[in-house]
């Protein structure tokens, strides 16, 4: 079951156990901006529902569980848990994200790029490569005309390059 509490306007944490699972959810939504962030932590079973309390530097949620109690620690986007029993916890899944809608869906993975051929950007007599075989374009210091890499004398002003 999922407890929702509301620390200030805007301003929302969510706990859920999911299974051994409890997973904590911070949202900040400002006027069409939200900003969420999870964490999933290994706490076992709840035995009692949640029960929270405000700090001077966020908030504190107490999970009692067959093994013992959890504090998990909230300070802006940050959730770290301590426990008080024998069991290993650790965090499983941190996500954050920012959109310009509230739409309540998960954020999109990070897209894979894969092998990709270099790019080269074109401006004027200017241009850019990048990628495997990215060189390096060198301009002259007098008068910053492209210059190749074989040449000793600027083209344009006659400048000895270096």
């Amino acid at each position: 079951m999922m407890h929702n509490w509301e620390l200030a306007t805007g301003h929302q944490i969510s706990v859920d156990n999911q299974g051994a699972q409890t997973v904590v959810t911070i949202l900040h939504s400002s006027a069409g901006q939200q900003q969420r962030t999870s964490n999933s932590f290994n706490t076992g079973i709840w035995l009692l529902p949640p029960e929270m309390s405000i700090t001077p530097t966020g908030a504190t949620i107490k999970i009692t569980t067959s093994t013992g109690e959890s504090l998990i620690q909230i300070q802006g986007n940050s959730i770290q848990i301590q426990s008080n029993h024998s069991g290993e916890h650790q965090s499983t899944t941190s996500s954050s994200s920012s959109s310009s809608f509230a739409s309540g869906m998960p954020p999109m993975p990070p897209m894979q790029m894969g092998n990709m051929p270099p790019m080269v950007m074109r401006m004027g007599n200017m241009e850019l490569n990048m990628g495997a075989t990215a060189q390096r374009q060198r301009f002259c210091s007098q008068c910053g005309t492209p210059v190749k890499p074989t040449d000793k004398f600027c083209a344009n002003c006659g400048n000895k390059l270096e």
